[in-house]
């Protein structure tokens, strides 16, 4: 059995011309030919199916019934090329994908929750997945390609061959209580006075953890200890406005709350002291697998987190010149 000839769109859509127009001058004009042109490619195609497609005569062009079964599987082809192009227009403008992404409990609530309102309020057919988890977790799944990228605190992240790390910035934070919480009214708490007090968080990285501990006046080597560690913002959230624990988290974790006067912000003259560079902070970052090409619409998220990023963090660089500035008066 001879090898059948692929046959080209541009030849089906000139069966469907002649089919509906049933003349080859009209059908032609339609496809932009000359007449003679229009009919050697038909002449051609019934040559390469080795078929006759269309009975001639004087005055009249019909469809055989080998012809009638062409034209009808060439309409469902030229639409559904249609439908393809359509898509694929769709797919760089980022108006279609499904994405699947990761954020830490912190960052997903605040830099990513934009970004992805942002960006369902420029496309909103774009479907989205979010995982939330810890960075190692994250990064675990990024490798096993469950998600297409992930955004969260750098500091704890492993190096790994296969992944792309782009350092975004930092973001501080501070404690917070519920306004029952009998340290809510004092207009200044000294660290030290915090040792004793019950803590929640979601998972802490280890560098945090220390600097915390050591802020705090105990072992810097030691976890910091807590009442609850649970990686749900809103529980945590729940958990805090019934009982009087302390929550690190980063600024605008707890701003509804604060504007209704549920929750305050302890005030901490030495964290306040530190700025950015507070041991609270969180080191924020996207993170790629190396060799895989992002979709247009995950291009277009990761751009506006960059823009949020931009807008709401601290460059790293900056960070890290003033703290090797201090620790060069130091030495």
């Amino acid at each position: 059995m001879s090898e059948a000839m692929p046959l080209n769109l541009r030849q089906l859509h000139h069966v469907v011309l002649l089919a509906d127009e049933q003349h080859f001058g009209r059908a032609a004009e339609r496809a932009f030919l000359s007449q003679s042109a229009f009919s050697r490619s038909i002449a051609v195609l019934e040559e390469t199916v080795d078929l006759r497609l269309f009975d001639r005569g004087a005055g009249f062009v019909r469809l055989t019934a080998a012809g009638e079964r062409m034209v009808a599987r060439a309409r469902r082809m030229l639409s559904a090329s249609r439908d393809l192009s359509r898509e694929l227009d769709s797919l760089r403008s980022g108006d279609l994908g499904d994405l699947s992404v990761g954020a830490g409990p912190y960052s997903g609530g605040s830099l990513m929750a934009g970004a992805l309102a942002d960006l369902h309020a420029q496309h909103p057919s774009v479907q989205v997945q979010l995982e939330i988890g810890r960075a190692l977790e994250l990064q675990q799944q990024l490798l096993d390609e469950r998600i297409d990228f992930f955004l969260a605190d750098l500091s704890e992240l492993l190096p790994h061959k296969q992944c792309v790390i782009e350092p975004l910035g930092t973001g501080p934070g501070a404690l917070y209580v519920r306004a029952a919480h009998p340290l809510a009214q004092r207009r200044a708490i000294n660290l030290r006075e915090l040792r004793d007090q019950p803590f929640a968080s979601v998972h802490v990285p280890s560098p945090h953890a220390q600097r915390i501990a050591a802020a705090l006046g105990v072992d810097a080597h030691s976890a910091l200890p807590l009442s609850l560690r649970c990686e749900s913002v809103y529980v945590l959230r729940e958990y805090a406005l019934q009982h009087d624990v302390i929550i690190s988290a980063p600024w605008e974790t707890f701003a509804l709350e604060i504007a209704a006067g549920r929750m305050c912000q302890l005030q901490v003259p030495e964290l306040d002291a530190l700025g950015a560079r507070t041991p609270l902070r969180m080191e924020l970052g996207l993170v790629w697998l190396r060799a895989r090409t992002p979709s247009p619409a995950v291009g277009m998220l990761a751009d506006l987190l960059r823009a949020r990023a931009a807008a709401s963090l601290v460059p790293l660089d900056d960070t890290l010149e003033e703290g090797e500035a201090d620790q060069d008066r130091s030495d």
